[in-house]
């Protein structure tokens, strides 16, 4: 097994070349290839969920940075059909994420590193204890078997374990990354015990969907 320190040292290089894989894709398709997302997001996930369940969802989504497939238009669906959205926020200690509702497109502000997040001078915090029925998930690079390489700081490696420990019904919360399909490594990807696991990874071909229980520790 490969040490922590070759584990870190391997996860920053492939960091490096899925953040130059990602800003090459074309900047006039990512909107459309967002869309396309979206798209998948609703017909595979959202449409059955809603059928299954009886009952109106809560959505968790993210403020695109950079180059990072745009999960906006998923927003506007929610709300034309009357599920409840959710985004995430950097807390002021930056020790963690906190989550808050979004009830418009004039909802957002922009946070730390400049990353776009709702405004906590016009959003209300979403209890912790409040189930979720999906979360997209952002990421630099993803596989074949759930692993992601996310940005190095752990956020959504920490949100997945409070909301675990936390919430209700945490164990029917998909979570699901969003991203281009160029993002998805041929190789498998270095995953440690306190990684996230994915339930699926939605990109413009489709869900593809993974066994979270066989990678959750």
């Amino acid at each position: 097994m490969m040490d922590s320190a070759k584990t870190e040292a391997l996860k920053k290089a492939l960091r490096q070349s899925a953040a130059q894989a990602r800003d090459a894709v074309p900047a006039e398709w990512r909107a459309s290839l967002s869309e396309a997302i979206c798209g998948s997001i609703v017909r595979e996930v959202l449409e059955p969920l809603e059928s299954r369940r009886g009952t109106k969802l809560t959505v968790c989504l993210y403020g695109a940075f950079r180059s990072e497939a745009s999960p906006f238009p998923l927003a506007e669906r929610c709300w034309a059909d009357g599920h409840v959205v959710v985004a995430t926020r950097v807390k002021d200690d930056r020790q963690g994420m906190e989550l808050r509702v979004l009830d418009n497109p004039s909802s957002w502000g922009t946070g730390p590193w400049g990353v776009p997040e709702p405004d906590p001078a016009r959003t209300a915090e979403y209890e912790a204890e409040a189930p979720i029925d999906l979360v997209l998930v952002p990421g630099l690079a993803f596989d074949e078997f759930g692993g992601r390489l996310g940005y190095g700081g752990g956020y959504y490696d920490r949100l997945y374990e409070a909301r675990r420990k936390n919430a209700r019904s945490a164990e029917s919360t998909l979570w699901i990354g969003f991203a281009y399909g160029a993002q998805l490594s041929k190789m498998r990807l270095p995953k440690e015990e306190h990684d996230l696991p994915l339930d699926g990874l939605a990109t413009e071909d489709g869900v593809r969907w993974y066994d979270r229980r066989s990678n959750d520790g």
